[in-house]
């Protein structure tokens, strides 16, 4: 879910991208992160009509609680936490279910390489439904991507921006170089990190 909101906000006003990357910003993985509405109203100074507006555009992405990022609002207050299914549950899970997560990552994939890969790969669909059997989620993936083009695109190393190595044995790996951002406030990085991407002009036009 979170993939599939992540494109439809890249379609969104620049307002909407930096307020929700900020929020996105705040999660923490394992622990339950908490937002104000206060302080979001103080960091942007939008008109209550507008304010609002962009919050409840993007709620209902996160109100399920199930396997994802699950945000709720209580009492002024942004409750954001990621939930994580156990691996038995994932086990028994229908590979057929999996159809839709694995378009989300290709399509996001295919945004950020503008490369052109497939659904259908078979290669493609073992190497996600392999981490999605050990607990891991749409987020994780989207992380895996987002970690690896900033540090591949452009380098000798952009030729291994494809799913066969991005989501392969070593997408632990991969996924835990977040913490070598500042791992004396990481909190912060993220946050930063969410708002100094959101500012980039020509990755608000991206379709």
């Amino acid at each position: 879910m979170l993939i599939k909101f992540l494109n439809i906000l890249y379609k969104k006003p620049k307002d909407y991208q930096i307020f929700w990357l900020y929020i996105l910003g705040q999660i923490i993985d394992g622990k339950q992160s908490f937002v104000s509405i206060n302080e979001l109203k103080k960091v942007f100074g939008f008109n209550k009509t507008k304010f609002y507006r962009i919050l409840r555009f993007g709620l209902p992405f996160f109100n399920k609680k199930n396997n994802g990022v699950f945000i709720d609002l209580n009492n002024g207050i942004l409750i954001i936490e990621v939930i994580r299914n156990s691996n038995k549950v994932q086990e028994k899970k229908p590979i057929e279910n999996n159809k839709e997560i694995i378009r989300n990552v290709i399509e996001f994939l295919n945004s950020k390489t503008n490369k052109n890969f497939t659904t259908k790969s078979s290669k493609t669909i073992s190497c996600i439904n392999s981490r999605i059997k050990e607990g891991f989620i749409e987020n994780d993936f989207i992380k895996v991507i987002e970690i690896k083009t900033e540090k591949w695109l452009g380098t000798s190393m952009e030729e291994y921006l494809r799913p066969i190595t991005l989501f392969g044995n070593k997408f632990d790996s991969y996924l835990n170089e977040t913490n070598k951002i500042n791992k004396g406030n990481e909190r912060f990085a993220k946050t930063q990190s969410a708002v100094d991407k959101a500012k980039q002009v020509d990755w608000f036009n991206q379709g």
